[in-house]
């Protein structure tokens, strides 16, 4: 390692590749930690796609980890409990030579600090590595498993496993909505990537008119089906609707705009481009609806614990209406549309979160 190296400020990160909604977030944390530390080297362990920090690099080391778990799960609403556990139980508890392993390369690295988005696998490397932990999370997966072991038992067991790794963190950072409140814990508000295009700009990109109602469906990073579609095409003729994840390159069918996951267009700027996001209540969908202001009718699954503090914040915060889960394949949300279009957006004041949350992460190294 080069003097030079060994000088930079180093910093390993553990993201979950649950969805996408924790990619996101500690995209927008790494990104103002770029700000603050324009010469920060991240090395970022995960099974997250590496195209998702693309526009972090320079510094940017990527090393392919199968760092957490979460859940399996067959679409965007249903969890496989039975695949759930069995995966598990080769995993937990951790396996002292995989810690040990990985200890050896944040060190080797030059590490001077772990970030962990809700992955506890690198608390505890963090913990053999000597190396001081920050935890970001709105849920721990020890109270995501207690709330599901009524359906599935050994899930609380997992869950008494995985309890000291989150709560060994040497800072601890929650991000709202908040689903289980900490006393000693940092509390911020919703974290979202930063806007890269005005809605004009976004608007012109997908040849939409500024006057043409614009409907931005988005269901995360979960693959799922979008049966509705002719409906949207027959039913709602004047209204452009725009699908992220809905095919595997972009298509253009009448009223109708098919993104794929991977795409040129900033998700953040989709969701301000919009007069209405339909798509499921998760983190990262919520706090960019927060940001932009724009109306979101969400699909809700009811026995799901992190649904309970999501559905409160969106209530609270957020211009829209909750829909049924059910609703969702057969187009039965559709009878809703116009009453949805009929929300107005709001004005919010920049939202300061991701940066206060890299100025915590700051203090670490």
């Amino acid at each position: 390692m080069s003097a030079t190296t060994a000088a930079r400020p180093t910093l390993a990160v553990f993201v979950s590749p649950h969805g996408f909604g924790h990619a996101s977030r500690a995209y927008a944390v790494l990104e103002h930690l770029r700000h603050l530390e324009p010469k920060l080297q991240i090395e970022l362990f995960t099974r997250v796609p590496r195209w998702f920090f693309d526009s972090l690099d320079p510094n940017l080391g990527f090393h392919p980890v199968d760092c957490d778990l979460g859940l399996v799960q067959t679409d965007a609403f249903e969890v496989d409990y039975k695949a759930t556990i069995a995966d598990l139980s080769g995993r937990l508890p951790f396996k002292s030579e995989l810690i040990q392993d990985l200890a050896r390369r944040v060190i080797a690295l030059g590490c001077h600090a772990v970030l962990c988005d809700i992955a506890p696998l690198g608390l505890a490397v963090a913990k053999e590595a000597r190396l001081p932990s920050v935890l970001v999370e709105n849920f721990t997966w020890d109270w995501i498993y207690n709330g599901l072991a009524q359906q599935a038992p050994p899930l609380g067991n997992y869950a008494n496993l995985l309890r000291p790794h989150f709560m060994g963190a040497d800072t601890h950072i929650q991000t709202e909505p908040v689903c289980h409140r900490v006393s000693d814990a940092y509390q911020i508000g919703p974290i979202a990537r930063a806007f890269r295009a005005s809605v004009s700009e976004t608007r012109e990109a997908l040849s939409i008119n500024k006057s043409d109602p614009l409907v931005f469906i988005s269901m995360g990073g979960t693959r799922i089906g979008f049966p509705f579609l002719e409906q949207l095409k027959t039913r709602f003729p004047g209204v452009r609707f725009v699908i992220s994840g809905a095919t595997e390159l972009l298509e253009t069918d009448q009223n109708l705009t098919l993104l794929p996951v991977r795409c040129s267009l900033h998700h953040p700027d989709l969701v301000r481009a919009a007069d209405l996001v339909i798509g499921k209540a998760g983190y990262s969908t919520i706090a960019e609806v927060h940001a932009a202001g724009t109306p979101f009718g969400c699909f809700v699954r009811a026995d799901y614990p992190e649904m309970g503090p999501l559905v409160k914040f969106v209530e609270k915060e957020i211009p829209g209406k909750t829909l049924g889960p059910g609703q969702f394949a057969n187009g039965q949300w559709l009878d809703a549309l116009p009453e949805l279009l009929e929300i107005e957006s709001i004005s919010r004041p920049s939202v300061t979160a991701a940066a206060d949350c890299a100025a915590l992460v700051r203090t670490r190294f």
